[in-house]
């Protein structure tokens, strides 16, 4: 009882975070420029505010591109909004932050939430220019189930799958939703055997963790083998995946830590850039200054210019 009230208590606290505010009634700083519900759906398309994004530029030197961090919000896939994101912050330190929404389950069932993340960032590299945005140095940076699809991204990076919804204009570019770094948060990556990981006494909200799982699916994980392991980043580890780096907590009482101890493991396996760190902790939701500078610095060196990074490899 009290650890499901501490993860309560934990939730309720995020939406008064420093690094996780509502967009919409925090104080915008000097120098960084908002744009919000900007529709990631083709111009002819019926406006959805579940398939927008909001845009935050800090301000730009002449003649400079900068790099794109896209948030993905949690809420078990089934809550959640593009309003909660640390997207100031991240402005604050010199990146532009798409902040976006995605179709919620279960009136929407996977695919759908990974095929709305891949045609914001096919809509992002193609109009990022317009905005002094690098389409070439996009990351991703999901919490929870955002994290889910963050890592989904990334694993299924420079492939076709899950862009059947993309226009046919885009599914021909090969780099049409690549990414060039991924920061997953506690994010369940194997969601066949979520529910035997996960605690038994375990509660999101008024759920059970592994209940949101079959509402993704839209049915038991157990009897949707095959959609369970579709919908699971780990079945996708490969080494050309871009640098990835997982965080989660010790003692995560929603997500279990397992779940990211053995998608590095896989990730590592097969050669692909991965950090995994362990937060001494036991909320699910690891917001803090120290683990915030570790993804900034993370992205930072991962989102470097191409022509740095191209000069580095090269020496």
């Amino acid at each position: 009882m009290l650890r499901n009230i501490i993860v309560i208590v934990t939730l309720a606290l995020v939406a008064i975070l420093p690094f996780v505010t509502r967009e919409h009634q925090a104080e915008v700083p000097s120098g960084v420029k908002v744009i919000r519900n900007l529709s990631y759906l083709p111009d002819n398309a019926e406006k959805d505010p579940l398939r927008e994004l909001d845009l935050f530029l800090p301000r730009l030197k002449s003649g400079k591109s900068i790099p794109l961090i896209v948030w993905i919000h949690g809420g078990g896939w089934i809550e959640g909004d593009k309003s909660e994101s640390p997207a100031l912050e991240l402005a604050r330190q010199g990146f532009a932050t798409a902040s976006i929404n995605y179709r919620l389950a279960p009136k929407a069932i996977f695919p759908a939430q990974i095929q709305d993340c891949k045609r914001a960032i096919a809509w992002l590299r193609r109009h990022g220019p317009e905005y002094g945005i690098d389409p070439d140095r996009i990351g991703v940076w999901g919490l929870s189930s955002g994290g889910h699809l963050a890592a989904l991204l990334a694993t299924t990076n420079g492939t076709r799958r899950f862009e059947e919804d993309l226009p046919e204009s885009e599914r021909s570019k090969k780099e049409s939703a690549s990414i060039s770094a991924c920061c997953d948060w506690s994010g369940p990556t194997d969601l066949l055997n979520f529910r035997e990981q996960c605690p038994p006494d375990a509660v999101y909200s008024t759920f059970q963790p592994a209940d949101l799982v079959d509402q993704l699916l839209g049915g038991p994980a157990q009897k949707n083998e095959a959609l369970a392991r579709e919908a699971s980043p780990i079945t996708y580890a490969n080494e050309n995946c871009p640098p990835i780096l997982i965080m989660h907590a010790a003692e995560d009482p929603i997500v279990p830590f397992i779940q990211s101890q053995e998608f590095a493991n896989k990730l590592k396996g097969v050669g692909a850039p991965v950090k995994m760190i362990k937060v001494n902790s036991d909320d699910h939701v690891i917001f803090n200054s120290g683990t915030f500078e570790t993804v900034t610095d993370f992205f930072a060196e991962e989102l470097k210019s191409t022509t740095t990074k191209s000069s580095q490899n090269q020496n």
